[in-house]
């Protein structure tokens, strides 16, 4: 019996024991709680300008992001780094990258940075630009948004171009030919000429020319045709003509008296031509720049005669045709005096 009541606790020591109990429960309680706000360390995010600040007990950088469900792309920017340690007071940079395009010609590069300027976004692209090759943008420019880069890509290149030099076709005039007959004795041949460009390139195409200089490579060879001269007509006697020149002159005729010579029968010249023929009918004065002396002719209305004189008178279209008497009565006419074929 005795032992009974010394397993059962007494009320008073009950309650003794429960208060004990409770006293270090909130002990515990207390401590736990004063340990973990040891623990909690405020922090500052800072995305793009716009600044948040949390609570935490995470020890990274990486941790912390995490835990508030904040994500980095590749490109983005962040300060410190992921790994870094966590403390009081620590300050989270992020800045989120964007897109810039980069046209180059038809091609098309799309970098995406968080900061930096219109060069640094050209470098990441790849893109190598030429000391001549033009920029939209100023190169020293900061981007901090979405921002399209047209790259114009200027070139230079010396192209040397070849010509051809047509040919050129020269008449000759052939007086042992009939006239209305040609035929070529050379054959014509173009010629070559090289020369030499300057070409400005924007993006492939051209844009401005310059002529450097230029050579003829190979001279042009001419097409030499000859041509006939010779034309023909019927006298009233029916004979057949030909000639190959036609003058219209105004003639006149002399005789062998001495009004129409100057010379007496005893003068020694008597009866002779400048070239020193004997008078006859066919002889006749010319002026010998218009027609050369000994040329053969024909003079309408006096026939076939030989240019074999000359007088003071005769000069330009003039011709003076001898005859035998009456010289007078020839009179002053125009005629026409056809050189003749040889």
């Amino acid at each position: 019996m005795n032992k009974l009541r010394c397993l059962v606790a007494r009320p008073r020591d009950m309650k003794k024991l429960i208060l004990a109990f409770v006293i270090v429960f909130v002990l515990s309680v207390l401590l736990g709680a004063m340990t973990a706000q040891a623990l909690v360390k405020e922090v500052s995010i800072t995305i793009d300008g716009k600044t948040f600040y949390y609570k935490t007990i995470k020890s990274t950088v990486r941790e912390v992001l995490e835990e508030n469900q904040i994500y980095l792309t590749k490109d983005d920017y962040i300060s410190p780094s992921l790994d870094s340690k966590i403390n009081e007071n620590t300050q989270i940079i992020i800045k989120r990258a964007f897109e810039v395009k980069i046209l180059v010609g038809d091609e098309e590069k799309v970098v995406y940075i968080p900061s930096g300027t219109v060069e640094d976004a050209i470098k990441k692209a790849g893109v190598v630009l030429g000391k001549s090759d033009r920029v939209n943008l100023p190169l020293s420019q900061l981007l901090d948004r979405p921002t399209v880069i047209k790259i114009t890509k200027v070139t230079e290149k010396v192209v040397v171009e070849k010509q051809k030099i047509p040919f050129s076709t020269v008449t000759k005039t052939n007086y042992n030919m009939d006239y209305g007959k040609q035929k070529v004795v050379q054959q014509g041949q173009d010629g070559i000429k090289e020369r030499r460009y300057k070409l400005i390139l924007e993006d492939g195409n051209e844009v401005e020319r310059k002529l450097l200089g230029e050579k003829i490579v190979k001279p042009p060879k001419p097409k030499i045709v000859e041509v006939g001269a010779i034309r023909w007509f019927k006298t009233s006697r029916g004979e057949v003509v030909r000639y190959r020149k036609v003058y219209t002159m105004i003639a006149t005729a002399y005789s062998l008296t001495p009004s129409d010579t100057g010379k007496s029968p005893s003068h020694p010249d008597y009866g002779r031509t400048a070239t020193g023929h004997r008078v006859r009918r066919g002889v006749v004065a010319v002026d010998p720049r218009v027609i050369p002396l000994g040329t053969r002719l024909y003079v309408e209305g006096y026939g076939f005669a030989t240019a074999l004189d000359t007088g003071s008178a005769i000069k330009g279209n003039r011709i003076d045709v001898f005859v035998e008497k009456d010289a007078y009565k020839f009179g002053v006419r125009r005629v026409k005096v056809y050189v003749l074929a040889n």
